[in-house]
């Protein structure tokens, strides 16, 4: 099996790769990842990079830069789920293995990324593993198996999906036991977005008496063209709305615990306006930070509350 470096600025794409089986994964995160220092380290031995950056070309000039010059064949990404015209250009490889690499990362999970490698290994590499092609992962659903107590009162817990699939789970389980622990029905449930989401999502989040929502705001990221000239129509927080249940923004810090513990600002600008400001557009009720990022194995943070 070739050896692919994959350095994501998605955290989530790392623990899949981690726990992919049958694949030899090299893994690390271009923000956290030393050009100079750890990046020659990495590329040494490796058979091939893939390269997802939020932010698209800009967001890595310098490691790109060092990819190229070390000569290894490289599948550059960019953070969505179409593909970055700029990275595909920017790519060692041909436009449709960039697409076909984008699929199996969007779709996500373990064994996607498993089909991953062998997948590039075949196309690039001439190695004749073997592959199949992306599978097909639910958009939404439940998470676990939780009781349900007649009469008592359920509390939704809405998650995203990649962190379901890459076994990023264990922050949603304790707030599910607490819940639980104070007399409620838990009804933990993940999804890709709640922009343009099935009705089978609400259908779903329609057995919830109350909502904590740790996916981000439905509406846009341009909040003031809804009150500032803007179509009127800009802001729209869809159906979650129509539930007509409270919906509780719980925040799931980009920090460590011990950093907002020691800091006076105690949220960095990054998680007070994707995390308080905006969700207050969708009405929803600001709560407190409940799980933080902590290192993990391989240096790759997860959630711990």
């Amino acid at each position: 099996m070739s050896t692919v470096l994959l350095l994501s600025t998605a955290d989530t794409d790392l623990l899949a790769a981690r726990a992919a089986s049958g694949a030899d994964y090299r893994i690390g995160n271009p923000t956290r990842v030393d050009v100079a220092e750890e990046l020659p380290a990495l590329i040494e031995g490796a058979d091939i990079a893939v390269v997802r950056l939020l932010g698209g070309k800009r967001a890595w000039e310098d490691g790109l830069a060092a990819l190229k010059t070390a000569g290894i064949p490289t599948v550059l990404l960019g953070g969505e789920a179409v593909p970055d015209a700029e990275l595909m250009a920017e790519s060692s490889v041909p436009a449709g293995v960039v697409a076909e690499a984008l699929r199996y990362l969007v779709e996500g999970g373990p064994a996607n990324l498993t089909e991953l490698a062998r997948f590039l290994s075949d196309t690039v590499l001439l190695t004749g593993e073997g592959f199949v092609e992306p599978q097909k992962m639910p958009e939404f659903g439940v998470h676990g198996e939780r009781p349900s107590t007649e009469g008592r009162p359920t509390v939704g817990v809405l998650f995203y999906r990649a962190h379901e699939l890459s076994g990023n789970t264990a922050f949603v389980d304790t707030l599910c036991d607490a819940i639980e622990a104070h007399g409620a029905n838990a009804l933990p449930v993940y999804c890709g977005s709640l922009r343009g989401a099935d009705a089978g999502l609400y259908e779903l989040l329609g057995r919830a008496d109350a909502l904590v929502a740790t996916v981000l705001a439905a509406g846009g990221t341009h909040a003031s063209q809804a009150s500032a000239g803007g179509d009127e129509d800009a802001w729209d927080i869809g159906a979650l709305a129509d539930l007509d249940v409270p919906v509780l923004q719980g925040l799931c810090l980009t920090s460590s615990r011990a950093a907002w513990d020691e800091s006076d600002a105690a949220l960095s600008p990054m998680d007070a306006a994707m995390q308080v400001a905006i969700p207050e557009f969708d009405g929803r009720l600001i709560t407190v930070p409940f799980s933080f990022k902590e290192q993990g194995p391989d240096d790759v943070p997860v959630y711990v509350a």
